[in-house]
């Protein structure tokens, strides 16, 4: 047996763009199944459990508190388990938590798993960005392949979740089960686990990096605080659209499958996101990629809001005009991680690599943990989620005017030897 394994971790790192793809599975994992998938589940949830919009949000706040902590400690699982050990442990884990939502139904409880599952996908999520920013540097000329690979993960999961979820809750209205909504929890951990088992290997067969980090090779995190400023509010801005847009659509008298297909149709966006920027990802080794995303989101937040707020039918060219916003903000939500993993690739020495990926998590997740429950609040507060989603447009447009400004550190001689 452990023949049988070294053959094939083997034969995986002959052939980068395999390994790429099984750690996509973890990319799955770590965004769509864990924090994306819920967004599915709001409207149901809500009807039945009788939540606000406050406490909607909070149970996404309640995950990217978990998320927090699991980034704040991720530099010590990996020191003690590895990468592809937090990252594959992460993906267990996760999937067992996601399960778990299908035997609870008091908010706090579900607020408790939503923490855990948040805690143990920052070392799925951030342990793969360790693992591909490992594999591109080992193939620099296919490094912006790799990562449009790894990061596509997230729409393909979104693709999933949006036929999975919806299809798992009508098998629990059919089957007379007394909250249909919680046999959606129990087939998205079900999956998570599967996926979990066919990411195993490649993540083993990621070569680890050779270096080694001493005292002196570190860089000010004052030296790239303007792209560190900006990818916070991308994670301030961007969940409040993420957690409550299907909401909205149904609040507008959607049906089921028209938001599936919305849903959907963002996630194919998401699939190819990463790969439409590539360009921009190699060209520009500063902020402005990131700028540029934050700015294209704002546009996307404020399509729907707008148009609710007309009071208008939506359908024809209203219609088309969210769908085009579920498109853009799926062509572009991707691409604001991937600008980070490249900007850490293009500034900074491997031997940093976990540590700054770390400190980025970090604050990406201090972003998601206000993003939900202020999304909510000013939706409960204004007059509905037009207003809340408002609200995530000019977080997101601040945080593209601080993106722009960031320089690359090798340009202003900020990297110390």
């Amino acid at each position: 047996m452990p023949d049988i394994q070294k053959r094939i971790q083997q034969g995986l790192s002959d052939r980068p763009v395999l390994l790429a793809m099984g750690l996509s599975l973890g990319t799955i994992i770590g965004t769509s199944l864990v924090r994306f998938s819920y967004a599915l589940f709001v409207p149901a949830m809500r009807e039945d459990l009788g939540w606000s919009y406050l406490i909607s949000g909070a149970m996404n706040t309640a995950h990217a508190a978990g998320y927090l902590v699991g980034a704040l400690s991720l530099s010590v699982v990996i020191k003690r388990f590895s990468s592809w050990g937090s990252f594959v442990a992460g993906g267990v884990l996760s999937s067992v938590f996601l399960g778990m939502c299908a035997w609870v139904t008091d908010a706090f409880g579900i607020g408790v798993l939503r923490f855990l599952s948040g805690f143990t996908s920052a070392s799925v999520f951030a342990g793969g960005t360790v693992l591909i920013a490992q594999l591109a540097a080992l193939h620099p000329r296919h490094s912006g392949t790799l990562l449009g690979i790894y990061y596509a993960g997230g729409g393909l999961g979104m693709v999933l979740c949006a036929a999975l979820v919806p299809w798992s809750m009508y098998i629990g209205e059919q089957a007379q089960w007394p909250h249909a909504w919680q046999v959606g929890w129990l087939a998205v951990g079900v999956t998570g686990l599967l996926l979990t088992l066919l990411m195993w290997q490649p993540a083993k067969a990621v070569p680890a990096p050779q270096h080694r980090i001493s005292a002196a090779d570190i860089t000010a995190v004052s030296s790239y605080f303007f792209i560190l400023a900006g990818y916070f509010c991308f994670g301030m801005g961007y969940i409040g659209y993420m957690t409550f847009v299907i909401t909205l659509l149904r609040e507008l008298h959607w049906f089921a499958w028209q938001t599936g297909l919305f849903y959907a149709a963002m996630g194919m966006c998401g699939m190819f996101s990463v790969q439409l920027w590539s360009g921009a990802l190699d060209k520009y080794q500063g902020g402005q990629c990131l700028a540029q995303v934050n700015s294209l989101l704002a546009l996307a937040c404020v399509i729907p809001a707008t148009l609710a707020l007309s009071g208008t039918a939506i359908h024809g060219w209203y219609t088309l005009a969210i769908y085009a916003s579920g498109m853009l903000f799926g062509g572009c939500f991707a691409t604001a991680v991937a600008s980070t993993t490249a900007f850490i690739k293009h500034n900074l020495p491997s031997t940093q690599w976990v540590s700054v990926i770390t400190v980025f998590t970090s604050v990406f997740a201090v972003g998601q943990v206000f993003g939900p429950s202020l999304t909510g609040w000013i939706s409960d507060h204004a007059g509905g989620l037009p207003g809340g989603l408002l609200f995530s447009a000019v977080v997101l447009l601040s945080g593209a005017l601080l993106a722009w400004r960031q320089t690359p550190l090798r340009d202003a001689g900020k990297i110390q030897a």
